[in-house]
């Protein structure tokens, strides 16, 4: 990708957002994109921020160690894909947001690590709002019972909910999967009380149907770096 399209694609991004934010009579500036840099270079990434990205995230805490420190200037950076717990310490040492807490015992051991830095580590729960077996996140009949058991653990910041859609061109089969999502969130809402306000769905195949369904976190890569490598 020659210098420059990153922010060219960053643009054409943004304008859809905005487009389908005023459709939905929402404030384009109450949605966080977080571009998705996975299998991309830092200097990639550097490129993004410069254009105005603010927030950057990683599916994998390996590569996230070896990236993160040459990114600049720094964004906020996000965990996104699924955090073993075996990498939980390295996890809350590098990132800003876990938006992939996905089990009672991960929690735990976050918010352990994070007492241990002396920070409360701001996260996310992920759902599996669309059932598929290949996913992580909590069963959706059992996330509100897990909230009550991690919602004050001390060293977690709980700001919202996180799920990934299924990988289909079955639309009704996304709605259904992030209608699924809202429900939750907004139920969650009433549990978590002030602060916990974010809902992290859609990503370069499905965002403008997200926003659409009440997301205002976005996961994007392929719209704005192009197609990845292996």
């Amino acid at each position: 990708m020659g210098t420059g399209q990153v922010a060219k694609n960053l643009e054409v991004v943004r304008r859809k957002i905005e487009s389908r934010c005023l459709k939905n009579g929402v404030d384009p500036a109450s949605v966080t994109l977080v571009g998705i840099t996975k299998t991309f270079s830092p200097q990639v990434a550097s490129e993004a921020v410069k254009a105005g990205l603010k927030d950057l995230g990683e599916n994998k805490v390996q590569e996230a160690v070896t990236k993160v420190p040459l990114v600049e200037p720094r964004p906020i950076w996000h965990m996104v894909g699924h955090l073993q717990k075996n990498k939980a310490k390295k996890a809350v040492e590098i990132f800003d947001v876990i938006q992939s807490v996905d089990d009672i015992e991960l929690a735990n051991m976050i918010s352990e690590h994070a007492g241990k830095l002396g920070k409360r580590q701001t996260v996310y729960l992920q759902v599996n709002s669309s059932y598929e077996l290949q996913k992580s996140g909590f069963d959706p009949a059992e996330i509100l019972e897990a909230v009550e058991h991690i919602k004050d653990l001390p060293g977690l910041q709980i700001v919202g909910l996180m799920t990934i859609g299924p990988m289909t061109d079955d639309m009704k089969a996304v709605v259904k999967s992030f209608t699924l999502a809202r429900n939750l969130f907004e139920r969650m809402q009433k549990i978590m009380g002030a602060g916990y306000e974010k809902l992290s769905m859609g990503m370069s195949g499905d965002f403008e149907l997200a926003l659409d369904h009440g997301a205002n976190v976005l996961r994007i890569g392929t719209a704005i770096f192009g197609a990845r490598g292996k």
